[in-house]
């Protein structure tokens, strides 16, 4: 391994995530020479590729467990759900992500002739006794730390699919819009979930707002309508009125 090699290791893993233009400014090479060089330290296991950079092996999957996520804020999550599933009609076909806030959804579903398509195994689970709701698994490669599928596998299906109504969570909401995911794999299945869907619901209660993480999502803009329990920001409602985003707020508070 080059002097260069090492250094690209030492910057990517001091910042977790690394692009490629940086890169080659930080080092004096050509964008073409630093892809080269990601290329063969990502064969060698040194670090994950990605587009337009790199991030260091921890970060691919650095979001938190589905059961410490579960204990976090439920009862804003729950009352998120239920605003949302007012918009479950019957003969649609619904996505649900990853999330516990798509977790209280599917419990929350009623027991009407509609399809769900999903990654995670919490949510058929909740499905499991309503005979009326068609459930589409996607597949895929199994984590027990998200229990959901990703890969190639669960992408390929989703990207046959047409959906009425998808329902999306994140990590962080910033003030710009941006939406915001810690890891890779549910970036990735988001992103996939997201260009089937006719309508994109964002259910994000108090604790995603005003919060950046690893990986940039989507925007704000590409959701109909925006569930949350607390008042957005003044920049928020008005990014929301520009962008013809209606938001949904609980009145439980």
């Amino acid at each position: 391994m080059n002097i260069r090699h090492k250094k690209i290791i030492e910057s990517v893993n001091k910042k977790g995530k690394m692009n490629a233009i940086a890169l080659a400014q930080e080092f004096g090479v050509s964008i073409e020479t630093i892809r080269r060089d990601l290329k063969r330290l990502a064969e060698k296991g040194e670090l994950h590729r990605i587009h337009g950079g790199a991030i260091c092996l921890q970060a691919k999957d650095a979001g938190n467990s589905f059961q410490r996520r579960q204990r976090c804020n439920s009862d804003a999550k729950r009352q998120i759900a239920e605003m949302a599933v007012d918009y479950v009609f019957e003969g649609c076909v619904i996505s649900l992500d990853a999330s516990t806030s798509s977790w209280y959804f599917a419990q929350m579903i009623p027991n009407i002739s509609c399809t769900v398509v999903t990654n995670a195994m919490h949510n058929i689970s909740a499905l499991v006794s309503k005979e009326h709701i068609k459930t589409i698994a996607t597949g895929g490669a199994y984590s027990s730390k998200y229990d959901a599928f990703y890969g190639p596998l669960s992408e390929t299906l989703l990207q046959r699919l047409h959906i009425d109504i998808g329902i999306f969570s994140c990590t962080g909401l910033d003030d710009s819009g941006k939406l915001w995911e810690s890891n890779e794999l549910n970036a990735s299945i988001k992103r996939k979930m997201f260009n089937q869907c006719e309508k994109a619901f964002l259910l994000a209660d108090n604790s995603k707002l005003q919060r950046k993480s690893l990986f940039h999502l989507l925007d704000l803009s590409q959701m109909d309508i925006f569930f949350t329990d607390q008042v957005p920001t003044l920049a928020i409602k008005e990014y929301c009125d520009k962008c013809d985003v209606m938001i949904s707020v609980s009145n439980t508070l």
